[in-house]
């Protein structure tokens, strides 16, 4: 079983001079790239790191972060990329899950406490020993949203990393000749999953170091490039700039959050090629994709990957299990099995299902659930429809505490729409047990670290609002 790193050599041999990678203006070929990730797995041996012990990264610079995670399996070092953007005590934490006893960060950022600080040369060796990494050891550790709380470790080996893939390639076809446009963090699996994709495939990828909606539209508009990982919000940047992708984009696909149903209209309708789906950090990424917007509505995420079974639990959360499945949350001993069944399922906090044709609907998190009138109410149900009422851009769904509905329904709107207007749209199109009972306005709606919505704050934002 081969693994990233590997494909990367294999493509170094087969098409040395194809492009492998295009970023900030400069193109790198798999032979030169290949060369380059032999001088930096020499370069953190040379560190003296401790053997087999993951080496902590803080840093925003995506090519860096894609450079590490093909050289530190090479040198036997997992590599765990914190996102910079959180606190210093939950960095600190998820290092320490971890056993980390190193730590690379970016010049003036605040140096973790744990571990010490080591620095990459300019300039790497010129003359590298070639080493290959082991495909069942752990070759990444990517941290979970951390939401709330102390994010968790999921522990990818190089088996896993391989296995999720060719479940998307599968899914969605590449090959030699195509580019995949990058400009998700680098630091989550969706970031770095575009490179292993395209490694396997023989294909480029064209790194953008941030998502910057002036470049992003034009490489996409230009045809340079045939695939894309956007998360929603990144998608309606896209339409309200009034960018059309060139007929050579096959491929946009969309996760990291629910699609909005609203949203998901006005890309078909200008034209985009989505491909909605649902995955997790724990999956390697995707766990279920739609190739065909025609077949979707809102909640469904699609067919499973091939080789990955999902199931439901007693509580009615989605379960998975297969070979990209990560081999457990982190621990100081990278002992695999942490958060996973005994017979190898992982369990969600994500209500949902297979419906009969072997669909997955996924209907929300299970513990964004509100109970109104004694029934219940999924928000991103409410939002998906809520949604289409003329003037409404943006909306979230949240209660506040209520001794007739138990949760009332509070739409928090960024919009043009008025209230009354608004509650007069939901009587007439929003089913009884589901419809917002009070609206408020807000300049933007509040989003996690992650770039989803956070609800907690939502709800406490309805609350300021509405004065209860």
């Amino acid at each position: 079983m081969s693994c990233p790193e590997a494909w990367l050599r294999r493509q170094a041999r087969r098409t040395p001079d194809e492009t492998a990678l295009i970023c900030e203006g400069r193109t790198v070929t798999f032979a030169a790239l290949d060369h380059q990730i032999d001088g930096l797995a020499q370069t953190l041996l040379d560190q003296e790191l401790a053997p087999a012990r993951p080496l902590g990264c803080v840093t925003a610079h995506a090519e860096t972060l894609v450079r590490l995670a093909l050289a530190g399996p090479r040198a036997g070092i997992p590599l765990l990329p914190a996102n910079p953007k959180l606190t210093q005590e939950q960095i600190e934490a998820l290092f320490a899950k971890a056993g980390v006893v190193s730590v690379l960060c970016d010049d003036g950022k605040a140096d973790p406490a744990i571990g010490r600080r080591i620095g990459l040369p300019e300039t790497l060796p010129r003359d590298a020993p070639q080493r290959a990494a082991d495909p069942a050891s752990v070759h990444l550790i990517i941290a979970t949203s951390g939401s709330t709380g102390t994010p968790k470790g999921a522990m990818l080996t190089g088996a896993n990393l391989a296995a999720a893939v060719r479940a998307s390639r599968q899914r969605l076809p590449i090959g030699p000749g195509d580019v995949w446009l990058g400009c998700l963090p680098t630091y989550h699996i969706g970031g770095l999953s575009v490179m292993f994709r395209c490694l396997e495939a023989g294909a480029g990828m064209r790194l953008h170091p941030r998502f910057d909606l002036p470049t992003v539209a034009a490489d996409i508009e230009a045809g340079l490039v045939t695939h894309v990982s956007l998360v929603p919000a990144m998608l309606a940047q896209l339409l309200d700039a009034g960018c059309r992708p060139s007929p050579r984009l096959r491929c946009a696909l969309i996760g990291g959050a629910g699609l909005p149903a609203a949203l998901a209209e006005k890309a078909a309708a200008a034209g985009w090629p989505i491909c909605p789906s649902y995955g997790m950090s724990e999956v390697g990424s995707q766990a279920a994709t739609c190739v065909r917007i025609e077949d979707w509505h809102p909640g469904m995420a699609g067919e499973p990957l091939p080789g990955l079974e999902i199931g439901t639990s007693p509580a009615g959360r989605i379960r998975v299990r297969g070979p990209s499945l990560m081999a457990g949350y982190v621990n100081p001993e990278l002992r695999p099995g942490d958060g996973l069944t005994e017979d190898g399922w992982f369990e969600t906090n994500d209500l949902g299902g297979l419906d009969p044709s072997g669909l997955l609907r996924v209907l929300g998190r299970a513990d964004d659930l509100l109970i109104s009138g004694g029934e219940n109410v999924h928000p991103a149900t409410v939002e998906d429809i809520a949604g289409h009422c003329p003037g409404v851009s943006a909306i979230g769904i949240t209660g506040r505490p209520d001794p007739t509905w138990g949760d009332l329904l509070v739409a928090v709107v960024v919009g043009t729409v008025e209230e009354t207007n608004f509650l007069d749209w939901c009587r007439a199109h929003v089913p009884s047990h589901q419809r917002p009972r009070a609206m408020v306005k807000a300049a933007a709606l509040p989003m996690n670290k992650g770039g989803k919505l956070d609800r907690a704050a939502l709800r406490e934002m309805a609350a300021l609002l509405t004065g209860c």
